[in-house]
């Protein structure tokens, strides 16, 4: 399935997927810059540390990752999976 026919098939679900993708990255970029910086002592402990933002980070990053991967999915030109068992050449 291409990203031309998920479009053509589930035009909103495709649009959801693809904003959800870039409010995901716009908030990367606004959490990198709200964590408090490791070499001069982390904020301290009452708030937002750096530790508590690297893990924000990694859990968006995780989450681009799907999206990528879904990306893949659907750009894949045949979605069926192989046939089972397999045909060999005139051995039965």
């Amino acid at each position: 399935m291409s990203l031309r026919t998920a479009g053509r098939q589930a035009p909103l679900l495709l649009i959801g997927v693809l904003l959800f993708g870039a409010w995901v990255a716009m908030n990367v970029f606004r959490v990198f810059e709200a964590i408090p910086s490791f070499w001069s002592g982390g904020g301290g402990t009452v708030g937002p540390t750096w530790v508590g933002g690297l893990v924000g980070l990694l859990v968006m990053l995780g989450l681009i990752g799907l999206l990528a991967a879904l990306y893949g999915a659907l750009s894949e030109s045949s979605p069926t999976p192989d046939t089972f068992p397999p045909e060999r050449g005139g051995v039965r």
